[in-house]
């Protein structure tokens, strides 16, 4: 795979193995958030083998590539030139290796340099041509791949940036540098990475990422972290992967300033397809076995399927969700909900929980029904001292008057009207009350009381769109990804193997 960056705004972003996402809401791995004609989710830029395709997400105002409007997919090549919207510009640019010169065909070491010149105005001729895929592409596209299938007997895949931060306009002159280890090293055992920080005085908080996801972060010198091979399995799959760092300014702007450096993991033996190795294991120990699949969704995989559901609720889509750790813990419970049944459960409840929590409370539809399926699995037997699908305790409910609306019914109730009624009241007065509106905050906080969780929202940073790093404490950890986890399965059932199952949105009212 050939690096490549896109440019625009008078900076760069380093393109990799990841999946890249361009937009207008800060969560983007690129965000242009003060232009309205950029759509909130715009475009994806995604690597396919040895290419980068762009993928327009239906834009309100769609994509062009040299000029050219975009319904799709299309295939990117060097020095073509993005526009979403009518406004928001990018250029693709291929990095040429240091001494290579590039010939007519393509392949590095040739002395022809005049065709090179040439090339950037022919591939934007031929973009028209080539608008939706391989099939059927000009001669120079031909060219480059076969270039691309050389060039990839010597270059490893995965020089990539860190795909899901983004970069916005800081007044902060840091820049960054990974000193140790260096670039091409196999990480085989617990290493300390070594950082050089120039004008460090505005930086309050040093992230470093593996394939764009954040696994440790320091807020302050010595900018040192170690990195354990163990606690990533699956990347010792033969390839590099890219390391590397980002910086947030005193008023929580994160920015790169460098290429990340690429590695290689050993940390366990990978079987290839027709390898019969006995006693090797090549799934990780904790990694979900589903019914009818080897093996879950993958990393990028749970993080797309995340984001995708919480844009269902109000404000969702400002969260940042990208830590590895996160990602990992939600990756793990998602066995606990990836069991068959669940739909069927959560049907019958369907009228109590939509009138309670949207109708009554006004409330995110999915809201009562995700939380139910974290809480409970639509399982309303009685737990310990709670009951019902939110796994409530009765004397709770009745210190804090929850049941009012309940006209003598008990949330241990078989219709569960009352125990929706409950629920929703609770939620609103945590969601709408405690935390303003901040709906994972007050999930994580379930069980405490307004009070209580007004006391555990002042000991929390201000700015909260960092999840992962703002929820320090174990159970309110654990309640967050249960129910990040529960709403993932529970929306995509078929891609945890849950093929007669169907996804809680179905359940949602229409209007009410």
């Amino acid at each position: 795979m050939r690096e490549a960056k896109l440019k625009f705004d008078d900076r760069e972003f380093f393109l990799g193995s990841g999946l890249v996402t361009i937009g207008r809401t800060p969560d983007n791995s690129i965000s242009f958030a003060g232009d309205s004609n950029v759509s909130r989710y715009h475009i994806e830029i995604e690597l396919r083998g040895e290419e980068y395709c762009l993928i327009d997400l239906n834009s309100s105002n769609g994509t062009t590539v040299n000029g050219v409007p975009i319904k799709g997919e299309v295939y990117l090549f060097d020095g073509d030139e993005i526009l979403l919207g009518g406004s928001a510009k990018l250029t693709l640019e291929f990095i040429k290796e240091k001494g290579a010169e590039t010939s007519v065909s393509g392949v590095p070491g040739s002395e022809n340099t005049e065709a090179t010149e040439a090339e950037p105005a022919e591939t934007a001729e031929t973009a028209e041509a080539v608008p939706a895929g391989p099939e059927g592409g000009s001669s120079s596209k031909g060219l480059f791949l076969a270039a691309g299938g050389f060039l990839a007997l010597s270059l490893v895949i995965g020089a990539g940036a860190t795909g899901y931060y983004f970069l916005r306009d800081t007044s902060c002159n840091a820049r960054a540098v990974i000193i140790s280890p260096e670039p091409g090293d196999t990480i085989a055992k617990p290493t300390e990475i070594e950082v050089e920080i120039e004008n460090s005085e505005c930086v309050s908080r040093v992230a470093f990422t593996v394939d764009g996801f954040e696994f440790a972060s320091v807020s302050g010198s010595p900018y040192r972290v170690e990195i354990n091979p163990a606690d990533f399995p699956d990347l010792a799959d033969g390839f590099d992967h890219p390391l590397g760092i980002v910086l947030e300014d005193e008023k929580g702007v994160k920015f790169t300033t460098s290429p990340p450096v690429l590695l290689a993991f050993e940390t366990r033996a990978v079987r290839r397809e027709g390898d019969e190795v006995a006693g090797t294991q090549t799934t990780q120990p904790d990694e979900p076995q589903r019914p009818g699949k080897t093996s879950g969704p993958s990393l990028v995989e749970v993080h797309d399927l995340t984001r995708k559901m919480l844009s269902q609720f109000n404000g969702g889509d400002k969260y940042n969700i990208s830590n590895r750790q996160l990602l990992q813990e939600i990756q793990r419970k998602t066995a606990d909900y990836a069991q068959p049944g669940y739909s069927a459960k959560a049907s019958q409840f369907r009228d109590e929980i939509n009138v309670a929590f949207v109708r009554e409370q006004n409330l995110d539809a999915p809201l009562g029904f995700v939380l139910a399926m974290s809480r409970s699995r639509f399982d309303p037997a009685r737990q310990g001292t709670e009951e019902g699908l939110w796994r409530m305790s009765p004397d709770f409910v009745k210190t804090n008057a929850y049941d009012g609306m309940c006209g003598g019914q008990t949330i241990a109730d078989p219709k569960q009207q009352c125990a929706a009624l409950a629920a929703a009241l609770y939620m609103k007065a945590m969601v709408l009350g405690a935390f303003e509106g901040d709906v994972l905050f007050a999930v994580a906080a379930f069980g405490k009381s307004p009070q209580e969780a007004g006391e555990w929202k002042a000991t929390l940073p201000a700015i909260r769109t960092d999840v992962w790093n703002s929820i320090k404490t174990p159970a309110e950890r654990e309640q967050l990804v249960r129910f990040l986890a529960a709403g993932i399965v529970a929306e995509n059932p078929q891609r945890f193997g849950l093929a007669s199952e169907r996804p809680l949105s179905e359940l949602y009212p229409v209007a009410m």
